[in-house]
């Protein structure tokens, strides 16, 4: 699976940082798996920035900014995204931020 961000000169610190999160957990069967099942946009905000995830049967494209309505929304904050880069996994940590679904 590909992962793509698109125009990646506009892209801001959060998306860069995404797309090497899932680059890694696509290196694993069950990363692969778990992201084939996966389709529609998903929206991930974390402090001021946000990245829209577009998910296909070969592909997952990240946008800055928003990106039609997405199927499901997720807030928090910043420092544990980056706990979770710097850990190199999907895996959110145990004080992660709210998760909530709708529209941002």
């Amino acid at each position: 699976m590909n992962v793509r961000i698109e125009n990646p000169e506009h892209m801001n610190l959060m998306g860069l940082l995404m797309r090497g999160l899932l680059e890694t957990s696509l290196k694993s069967a069950a990363g692969q798996k778990a992201a084939r099942k996966l389709r529609g946009d998903v929206r991930v905000n974390a402090g001021t920035m946000g990245v829209t995830l577009s998910f296909t049967e070969n592909e997952i494209v990240l946008r800055s900014g928003e990106n039609g309505k997405p199927r499901a929304t997720v807030r928090g904050e910043m420092k544990p995204l980056l706990e979770m880069v710097a850990g190199g996994s999907c895996e959110p940590p145990a004080s992660g931020g709210q998760e909530g679904a709708g529209s941002a």
